[in-house]
């Protein structure tokens, strides 16, 4: 039997919201990230986007939802990388596994390169062309722009209820269904 995730993310002090996206988006991507599965990792982060933007706005028809929600709460200046720059990277990596959606290959927008560690002083990149972020602190901007998210659940109670209309159609770990064979 499968508990909901309200029952798990009930503590006495409320909807525990970090909780539920860690156990569901963060936690994942940290394994992957962990057992440097860098790349793998950097796919399901652009999921995670997807999945808590549609959660926000919804299926929105001539809208980019995941762009938008990151304009709203993700703060990506000190990566050096823009939103739309992040939508093109995550239509390479997710639909060809590779750096260079259309947008990118036609020369409209700058191909990104994720690197993880730090970059040794003196080395610079040209980056008219390509833009190079650390994946890691992505990951960090990502989840401080959830962070920033939550919060609006406490200003607007309204959205409580948008948010399980929409989670509940998010598939999840923790609510897949698991049968028991004996062997």
């Amino acid at each position: 039997m499968s508990v909901d995730y309200f029952g798990t993310f009930f503590t006495e002090g409320g909807f525990d919201f970090t909780g539920l996206l860690n156990a569901d988006f963060f936690q994942p991507v940290r394994i992957l990230f962990q057992n440097q599965h860098y790349v793998s990792a950097a796919k399901l982060l652009a999921i995670a986007i997807d999945s808590i933007a549609f959660v926000e706005y919804g299926d929105i028809p001539d809208e980019n939802a995941f762009v938008k929600w990151l304009n709203r709460y993700a703060d990506l200046s000190a990566l050096g990388i823009t939103a739309d720059e992040l939508w093109e990277h995550r239509n390479s990596l997710l639909h060809m596994s590779n750096l260079d959606s259309r947008k990118v290959l036609s020369g409209r927008t700058r191909r990104l390169i994720p690197y993880v560690g730090e970059i040794p002083p003196g080395v610079a990149f040209d980056e008219t062309r390509a833009g190079y972020y650390n994946l890691q602190k992505l990951i960090y901007a990502i989840g401080q722009a959830c962070g920033k998210w939550c919060e609006t659940y406490g200003e607007d109670r309204e959205k409580i209820h948008s948010f399980v209309d929409r989670y509940d159609l998010i598939a999840s770990d923790a609510r897949m269904l698991r049968v028991k064979i004996d062997a």
